[in-house]
């Protein structure tokens, strides 16, 4: 009779213990209780560390603090988000919030809405803006003088009328103001043929360069501390602010291929540290002499190294210095200077009307400047009408001139 032998070994089973990792790290038990993943604490286990179980079951309660996130200006943390966007929401704005925000699985957070921040006055935005300035409402043609139909543009928070109209009323019509491209276009790259600059003080000063002697401070039409001009001749005037800050800016080492520009300087000259001079472009004149009033940001020029008081003795001087000469790099900041000028929406603007003054002299039509009148205000006449034998002049009456039918 054979014998059956029975192994009774795991092995033999065909059972295979389990096998366990180790944790990744080690290290003694924390004073503060909080146990950290994937950790052995040696000799641990212990009735001091184990709330004072020494036998059965102790739980291991895992305990959690909120998140605390950071949202700045242009940014907010959608509704059971974790990383904050890029505002995105039409009719919104986004401000940033200063001491951060918790996780909200409903709400959306750093999104304030026009119409609640302005008391439903201005309910649009194109949602990307930081502030409240954002904001804006339709426009209407009591937004912009003698306008009529459509209008575009917006107005917004804070006063600024950015409507554009379309169509004028009779005896008016559609002005727009210069693009940057357009005003380098019209200065080009000349030399400038004289300049000149009122400084923080107050004080006048010119250079001249035509030959023709000084021009004296109303030519340029300066009335202000820290102003400049400059004229091109031919090419027309150019007129803008100079401003010391203590923002430091960047000019790329005096080639001005991208330097700092800035829509806004929160200080001004006189400040201690205000030594890095900006310029900016303020109005142009053009052959015919009216001057163009023009909106365009800051850009930085270069910081003194005098400090605040040398700054304030130079900026200005240097803002139309630097813009008369043609130096490649001078005129490299001419071009940023120029090519930040914003256009701003199309105006209405009165009709200029030729006037043919019958049996009147040349003269005295020009005498007093008789020639013209703009539409909605004043008409000079003549000095005298001419002397007709046999007559007595009783006055001239508008007549509207024939058509001429051309083939």
């Amino acid at each position: 009779m054979s014998q059956k032998i029975f192994l009774t070994s795991a092995l033999a089973m065909g059972v295979i213990a389990p096998a366990f990792a180790e944790p990744s790290h080690t290290g003694t038990f924390p004073a503060d209780g909080y146990m950290e993943e994937d950790y052995t604490y040696t000799n641990a286990a212990t009735a001091d560390n184990m709330d004072s179980v020494y036998e059965g079951t102790v739980d291991a309660v895992a305990e959690y603090e909120d998140v605390l996130y950071q949202i700045v200006a242009g940014q907010y943390l959608p509704a059971g988000a974790e990383s904050p966007i890029d505002c995105d929401q039409s009719g919104y704005f986004c401000a940033g919030v200063q001491n951060g925000v918790y996780y909200d699985a409903n709400n959306n957070q750093g999104l304030t809405s026009c119409s609640d921040a302005t008391n439903g006055a201005y309910t649009l935005s194109a949602g990307t803006g930081d502030s409240v300035n954002s904001c804006y409402r339709t426009c209407t043609n009591s937004d912009v003088a003698h306008s009529t139909g459509t209008m575009n543009g917006g107005y917004y928070y804070g006063n600024n009328n950015q409507c554009g109209a379309t169509s004028c009323v009779n005896g008016w019509h559609l002005k727009t103001s210069m693009s940057g491209g357009e005003l380098v276009t019209a200065i080009g790259t000349g030399a400038g043929e004289n300049s000149a600059h009122i400084k923080a003080d107050g004080t006048f000063g010119e250079q001249n360069f035509d030959g023709q002697g000084e021009k004296g401070q109303s030519y340029y039409g300066l009335t202000d501390n820290n102003t400049w001009a400059v004229d091109y001749g031919t090419n027309g005037m150019l007129v803008g602010q100079a401003r010391c800050s203590t923002q430091a800016g960047d000019n790329n080492g005096a080639t001005w291929t991208n330097p700092t520009i800035t829509s806004s300087l929160t200080d001004e000259t006189g400040q201690a540290g205000a030594q890095y001079c900006y310029c900016n472009v303020t109005g142009y004149k053009g052959t015919d002499g009216t001057m163009q009033s023009l909106s365009a940001p800051w850009v930085f020029y270069e910081g003194f190294s005098g400090g605040e008081s040398a700054c304030a003795y130079g900026c200005a001087n240097d803002c139309a210095s630097i813009l008369r000469i043609t130096d490649s790099s001078f005129l490299a900041f001419r071009a940023a200077l120029l090519g930040s000028v914003q256009s701003s929406p199309a105006m209405c603007e009165a009709n200029v009307i030729n006037i043919n003054w019958s049996n009147a002299d040349a003269a005295d039509v020009i005498a007093n400047n008789a020639g013209t009148a703009t539409y909605g205000s004043d008409v000079r006449t003549p000095v005298k009408a001419q002397t007709i034998k046999g007559k007595t002049f009783r006055g001239w009456r508008f007549s509207k001139p024939e058509q001429t039918n051309l083939p």
